[in-house]
């Protein structure tokens, strides 16, 4: 393995160790739509089903398991990742990072940050 490899290798894991720490359990495919939603934060259910290339009711109970306990339709095991918010109609749904949600997103920052020599915001 050449250095480069070596050490994208070493960021991954330090990465996914970070998430299995405070999400454990949660799945590949769960990391990607929380991922999308960091980057789109207000997604639509829907647009979100597009990006991860799933259906809707996959990416429907991966969220919901991303959602914080005791809300309405979470389900087991309620990460408290993602929260969903009601569109301007009733039946839509938009997904933002909830406060736990952004605290990991900045844990991940840090760690890509001083993996790159802090040139990473």
């Amino acid at each position: 393995m050449t250095d480069e490899a070596e050490e994208m290798a070493g960021i991954l894991i330090s990465i996914l160790v970070e998430v299995e720490k405070t999400a454990p359990g949660l799945s590949l495919g769960q990391l990607i739509m929380f991922l999308h939603i960091l980057r789109l934060e207000g997604v639509r259910m829907t647009a979100l089903s597009e990006l991860c290339g799933r259906h809707d009711a996959v990416v429907s109970r991966g969220v919901r398991a991303m959602a914080v306990a005791g809300d309405a339709g979470t389900l087991a095991p309620a990460y408290g990742l993602v929260e969903l918010l009601r569109g301007s109609d009733a039946r839509s749904r938009h997904l933002a990072p909830t406060a736990a949600g952004m605290a990991l997103a900045d844990r991940l920052s840090r760690l890509l940050g001083t993996a790159y020599g802090g040139q990473i915001q």
